[in-house]
């Protein structure tokens, strides 16, 4: 009953080498020992979800995707239970992480198999950090707005996503969110929350954080915006995965040497991360 070939679609990676490993060894030794060729389908940056989203509504397409945050409840009835595959990985390898069963596990079933998690970082100049005095990276966002004032002053202003993407822009304004109390909905997934006086802190903050700090151009940034314009040294600090320290030692070293990388600042509520879960569902329209 094996196919002769499947189909496996993913977002091209920020990290070149990714994508060439999975085309140039990985799919070679799949049918080397499945005799299935495994046809490895890229798509640009902030795609994928567009995407995704015409392969289950139209049925065709793709046989497998990668997916991310919480969109196996978005497809649920388009994606197969994988359940025992998950399962068996799990038992194989000492179990999953609740908070990787809670982005995959739709009405008791899993919908997605989890390889994987974007780790946001702040990143930023430490020589031009210390150039006014800041040693160590802020532990409060209040000291990074104050660090933040000094260095735009200085010509190294802050570059933070606040356009339409998908990764760069969750990965700093969630925290900022939940470091100071607010958040979306409860637990019950059903009653939202997020008109408080928490998240009216939380913006007046922002706006303050960007009209110091900023320029005007992360209105409309995209995720690869951010890395353009810190590997171009038009910006002192962003919050970003770990694709522009990478790119920074490979290709700018001198950079690279002069990148630091810290955890989110706290808030009146505390210090908090997103996670970002990559997995790999299969629709149901494949063979």
């Amino acid at each position: 009953a094996a196919p002769k070939s499947m189909t496996m679609m993913h977002e091209s990676s920020f990290i070149p080498p990714y994508d060439a490993y999975v085309k140039n060894t990985i799919a070679p030794a799949y049918e080397k020992a499945t005799g299935i060729k495994l046809s490895y389908e890229t798509g640009s940056v902030g795609s994928l979800q567009t995407r995704v989203t015409t392969a289950a509504e139209t049925g065709s397409g793709p046989d497998m995707s990668t997916v991310y945050f919480n969109w196996p409840f978005l497809f649920d009835e388009k994606l197969v239970d994988v359940s025992d595959i998950a399962e068996e990985i799990g038992k194989k390898s000492g179990g999953w992480h609740d908070s990787a069963k809670e982005a995959v596990v739709v009405n008791g079933k899993w919908k997605s198999v989890p390889f994987g998690n974007v780790g946001q970082l702040m990143n930023y100049r430490t020589d031009w950090f210390a150039e006014i005095g800041v040693k160590e990276f802020p532990d409060t966002w209040d000291g990074l707005l104050e660090a933040g004032t000094k260095l735009k002053k200085a010509g190294h202003p802050f570059g933070y996503e606040l356009g339409h993407g998908f990764g760069d822009n969750h990965g700093w304004l969630y925290p900022l969110l939940w470091s100071y109390g607010a958040h979306e909905v409860e637990p019950d997934g059903k009653t939202v929350v997020i008109d408080s006086d928490e998240t009216a802190r939380a913006i007046d903050f922002c706006r303050k954080f960007y009209q110091d700090t900023m320029f005007e151009d992360v209105l409309g940034w995209t995720d690869p915006s951010n890395n353009k314009a810190f590997l171009s040294e038009q910006i002192s600090c962003t919050n970003n995965a770990e694709s522009i320290l990478y790119i920074a030692k490979k290709d700018f070293p001198d950079i690279g040497k002069a990148t630091g990388q810290a955890l989110n600042p706290k808030g009146p509520k505390g210090r908090f991360h997103i996670l970002a879960p990559w997995s790999h569902s299969i629709f149901t329209h494949t063979p």
